[in-house]
């Protein structure tokens, strides 16, 4: 078993790589006009901004309030945005997941509803900014506006010990259920729909088509079936605390449930990686071998050869 030492390196080990990787994507889809315009990547590059910031600035925090059992910063405005930050990010995380896997049926079954300009508008881009705004005004409100009598930042406790968006029943229950249950319930009842519609309909598709819908859901299998993973467990513990089976006050329910929170956000890197671009793969698999079995010229030197002949033959 690793101590508390060792899983912090092995952590920030892995945050390594996932933020080099979240950079590296990033930049190729800056460079690539065509990744940016492709309608089925703008969620999985909202979902790779997303998880960039949680590991970047959110996983940081926790990692700094592990090793000196601390927060950063001492303050209150800090501990809100502490609270601000992880849960507007981690919510909107799990709504964008939700969207896609709803919009999905759309682009595969109705790719001609986003081929008009309104109905694309309507469709895709005002829901997007819909999320962010709702997600972000939500976490603002609870996390920084709202004030109640148990709000007592304690800055050597996780989050300094949350603000009233966990600390109210009522808000806690909103938290639990339209944050968290909603959302990854719509993802896996969307995904499991998704193969099965294809499935039915598969004989009406052209070969076109069906190659185009075949790839784009074995794409959202991918995306999906790692978040649920990771947030069905968080999700069944929350259910279990709103309901006081559970206790957040045991050491290992309440520090698995922080780590388990930052799993999707580590992991979307590489499955972006995986699924946004054949091409960059093998630019990024042809780097790499040539970085660790170079090419060996081998070079001829006439003069030796020439040397060697005339001692043979005397």
């Amino acid at each position: 078993m690793m101590n508390d030492v060792e899983g912090l390196v092995f952590l920030v080990f892995i945050q390594f790589l996932s933020f080099s990787c979240a950079l590296y994507v990033l930049i190729h889809c800056i460079k690539t006009k065509n990744t940016l315009r492709s309608l089925p990547n703008h969620l999985i590059i909202c979902l790779l901004i997303v998880s960039t910031w949680m590991i970047s600035i959110d996983l940081l925090t926790t990692e700094f309030y592990f090793w000196n059992k601390t927060v950063p910063i001492q303050t209150s405005w800090a501990c809100k945005f502490y609270n601000l930050s992880f849960f507007w990010i981690s919510g909107l995380n799990r709504m964008f997941m939700a969207f896609m896997s709803i919009e999905r049926h759309f682009i595969v079954f109705r790719p001609q509803l986003y081929r008009i300009r309104r109905l694309r508008y309507i469709l895709h881009y005002f829901p997007i900014l819909i999320l962010i705004l709702c997600s972000f005004t939500y976490s603002i409100v609870t996390n920084v506006i709202l004030t109640c009598p148990q709000l007592h930042f304690r800055y050597t406790q996780y989050l300094c010990g949350f603000t009233c968006s966990l600390l109210l029943p009522n808000t806690t229950m909103i938290y639990v259920w339209f944050q968290v249950f909603f959302p990854t319930m719509i993802t896996i009842i969307a995904c499991i729909l998704l193969p099965i519609r294809f499935l039915i309909k598969k004989r009406n598709l052209q070969r076109l088509e069906w190659r185009r819908a075949r790839k784009m859901i074995l794409q959202m299998s991918t995306i999906a079936s790692t978040y649920t993973l990771c947030w069905l467990p968080y999700t069944i513990i929350l259910q279990l605390v709103s309901i006081n089976r559970v206790s957040l006050n045991n050491y290992y329910i309440s520090t698995s449930m922080i780590f388990d929170s930052y799993i999707p956000s580590l992991l979307t890197p590489f499955i972006c990686f995986h699924t946004i671009s054949g091409r960059l793969k093998l630019n990024v698999i042809k780097t790499i071998i040539q970085y660790c079995f170079p090419h060996r010229q081998s070079i001829v030197h006439p003069q030796n050869i020439l040397i060697t002949q005339n001692q043979n033959r005397n």
